[in-house]
C-alpha cells in the first residue's frame, strides 16, 4: 500500500520501522531483524487481542516518530498465553523471560529485549485497553491522554532505567509540543490519578512546564 494512502498512525509506525531497520544495518548488523509490522501480523493471526504501545505506538502524536528497537504491545488479559506461543513460533531463536508485568523477548546476539507483551496489571494499561483508536485494519494505538499518561507513569517511576527515563520524558515533551492544542485536561487528570495519587495534578502541570518552556521533574 502506498504511504499516502496510509492513516498518520500507519505512516509514523512505517517512518520509525523504517528507522529502526536503518540503524540495525548501519551499527549493529548481527542484531536480530523484528519489524513491527511483522509482529503485528503474527498477533493478529493468533487472534490475539493488543494495543501497539511504545515509541512505535506513539508516532501519530509525535511530529517525528523516532526509531526504537523493542516493539511493545499490550496484550489483553486472557490472551497473554496465545500471544507467546505465536512470538515463540514466529522467532524461535529468541529468548523469553516471563516477567510478572511481561513477556519479554531478548536477542541472543546481545541480550537486549525485542518484544515486550505487557500484560494488564496497572490500572493505566487496563484503561489503555479501553481508550484506543484504530491504526487502519491492522491494529490499535493508544490515545493521545492515555500516551501521555503512560510516557508520564515511565518517567517518574523510581524503578525505571534512568537513560530510558530521559527517553520518556523526550517522548512527553514532543506529544505536549505538537499536540497541545487537542489534550483534554480533565481526561488526562483522570488519568494521571491512575498512574499514582497526585498524578492529576503533576502531569496537568507537567504539560504545562513543557509548553511554557520551563524544566521539567522527572520524580
Amino acid at each position: 500500500m502506498a504511504v499516502s494512502n496510509q492513516t498518520p498512525a500507519s505512516r509514523a509506525l512505517r517512518i520509525s520501522s523504517m528507522l529502526t531497520e536503518r540503524f540495525r544495518r548501519m551499527y549493529n548488523p548481527r542484531a536480530m531483524k523484528v519489524e513491527p509490522e511483522n509482529v503485528i501480523k503474527v498477533l493478529n493471526r493468533a487472534g490475539v487481542k493488543f494495543i501497539l504501545m511504545g515509541a512505535h505506538g506513539i508516532g501519530q502524536w509525535m511530529k517525528e516518530p523516532r526509531a526504537t528497537r523493542d516493539v511493545d504491545l499490550l496484550v489483553q488479559k486472557g490472551h497473554q498465553r496465545k500471544a507467546v506461543a505465536a512470538v515463540r513460533k514466529a522467532y524461535p531463536a529468541l529468548l523469553v523471560q516471563d516477567l510478572p508485568a511481561v513477556a519479554r523477548f531478548l536477542d541472543p546476539a546481545d541480550q537486549a529485549a525485542v518484544i515486550d507483551l505487557m500484560k494488564p496489571v496497572e490500572a493505566i494499561y487496563q484503561e489503555a485497553l479501553k481508550s484506543n483508536i484504530a491504526a487502519g485494519k491492522t491494529h490499535r494505538i493508544p490515545t493521545l491522554e492515555v500516551a501521555l499518561a503512560c510516557k508520564f507513569g515511565a518517567m517518574t517511576s523510581p524503578h525505571r532505567n534512568e537513560r530510558k527515563k530521559h527517553l520518556d520524558a523526550a517522548d512527553l515533551i514532543g506529544m505536549v509540543e505538537h499536540q497541545f492544542e487537542n489534550i483534554d485536561r480533565d481526561v488526562l487528570f483522570s488519568l494521571g490519578e491512575m498512574v499514582r495519587d497526585g498524578g492529576g495534578r503533576q502531569i496537568l502541570k507537567l504539560v504545562e512546564d513543557i509548553k511554557a518552556g520551563r524544566p521539567i521533574s522527572m520524580s
